[in-house]
């Protein structure tokens, strides 16, 4: 297994990156809406009614806090 980390934040990520630095991807389609993924921090309306996190560093949301640097729940 590869071990990737955000070079922005350091944080541990995945095989698609992080939200500070999202991988590049073609022909990606999004799994909420099924739409081609031009810009990878596509946020569609099926998404965007799922988010749940949003980071207490950049501001960014997300609907797991494993895509955030420092995650806080919204409520």
């Amino acid at each position: 297994m590869t071990e990737h980390k955000c070079p922005t934040c350091g944080k541990e990520a995945g095989g698609a990156g992080h939200m500070c630095v999202p991988a590049e991807h073609k022909d990606e389609k999004c799994d909420w809406c099924g739409a081609l993924i031009v810009n990878q921090r596509h946020l569609c309306s099926g998404k965007v009614q799922k988010l749940k996190y949003i980071c207490n560093s950049c501001g960014r949301t997300a609907v797991s806090a494993g895509h955030l640097c420092k995650p806080e729940e919204i409520k």
